[in-house]
């Protein structure tokens, strides 16, 4: 959680972003100002006479045209670095970016992700923060969440921070809480294909477990990248340390594992957004032993970026180390911004 508030703080400015670009609709509107980006089939546009950025159905998009540089990403994977124009705008029309090895043109339902490249490292940030309580005078129980995640993107790589944080505590009870940190660096090697790193951070109390961190590598393959779903496999391998509280005989444990995954997103136009993960990581040093880890999110947005959230997550061990509980299961609700 601090990395993640540590990299929004220091976060400052580096390139001075144009304020004349266009933006015709198939109605006839057009708009005159700064192209923020495109992302879920929304163009996001600001004009000086606008309090906040507008969302644009893609679909409906005319023309535009901008002399600023954008990472586009297409529908095959591929990313562009240049200029970018749109002349016709009805689906189906050509969309143009100038790059600097010459003009690629291609449908404009196949662009699918337009991010601005000169402009500060905060606009280059994409992330969201969310907090959930709850009190029950019952048994004076409450309990407290919260979430942050971050990512940043580049032509070719993407970096992502997520952690979570929960705390529960009741009458005539111990207190118990959790701690999840998943951190992910991702290059892109073809259209279809990426490699890369991943670091993840789970303590438990319900599980017994002080510490679990696992380090190590993947590869995945996009099965299906559209402008709104999203569905990514991945393989690879981690080493995990784990750590749990105190018990007789007890002592840390060290475990090289084989990682299998799907990884799945999909937007509704101004309605939902689903997020889901699963991760299954069968031993390697203690054959027989498999983890999964899993979370589902369901975000609501409430208006002006604020949202309301469900994630269910489950983390289950069919043979821990030590005399633990096998499930962690849980739901969390929470109210959220995203940026």
């Amino acid at each position: 959680m601090a990395a993640i508030v540590l990299l929004l703080v220091f976060a400052s400015p580096l390139f001075a972003k144009r304020k004349d670009d266009v933006v015709v609709m198939v109605n006839g509107d057009s708009f005159t100002g700064e192209i923020k980006g495109l992302q879920r089939g929304e163009l996001l546009f600001k004009s000086d006479y606008m309090t906040d950025s507008v969302h644009l159905d893609w679909k409906r998009v005319k023309e535009l045209r901008s002399k600023d540089t954008y990472i586009v990403t297409l529908q095959s994977g591929a990313r562009v670095i240049g200029e970018i124009a749109q002349a016709g705008g009805a689906e189906g029309e050509e969309f143009q970016v100038l790059a600097a090895s010459g003009t690629v043109r291609v449908k404009s339902p196949e662009v699918i992700l337009i991010q601005q490249r000169e402009v500060s490292f905060w606009d280059q940030l994409t992330g969201s923060v969310n907090y959930g309580f709850s009190f029950s005078s019952d048994n004076s129980s409450i309990n407290s969440s919260l979430g942050a995640s971050v990512a940043y993107y580049t032509a070719k790589s993407f970096t992502s921070l997520a952690s979570t944080s929960q705390f529960d505590t009741q009458a005539n009870a111990p207190n118990t809480n959790r701690f999840t940190f998943d951190s992910k660096y991702g290059h892109q090697i073809t259209q279809g294909w990426l490699a890369g790193a991943t670091v993840i951070l789970l303590k438990s109390n319900q599980q017994d477990l002080e510490l679990r961190s696992s380090t190590g590598g993947f590869i995945g393959r996009r099965l299906v990248r559209t402008d709104r779903t999203s569905l990514l496999l991945v393989g690879g391998a981690v080493y995990s340390h784990e750590r749990y509280f105190p018990q007789t005989g007890a002592a840390p444990a060290n475990n090289a594992e084989a990682l299998a995954g799907l990884t799945f997103s999909t937007f509704r136009f101004k309605t939902v957004d689903i997020n889901s993960q699963t991760l299954v990581f069968p031993s390697l040093t203690d054959p027989g032993r498999v983890r999964v880890g899993s979370q589902l999110n369901l975000e609501i947005e409430l208006f002006r970026n604020f949202t309301w959230n469900f994630e269910f997550y489950e983390n289950f061990d069919s043979r821990p180390p030590v005399v633990a509980p096998r499930n962690d299961s849980g739901v969390t609700t929470s109210l959220g911004w995203k940026f």
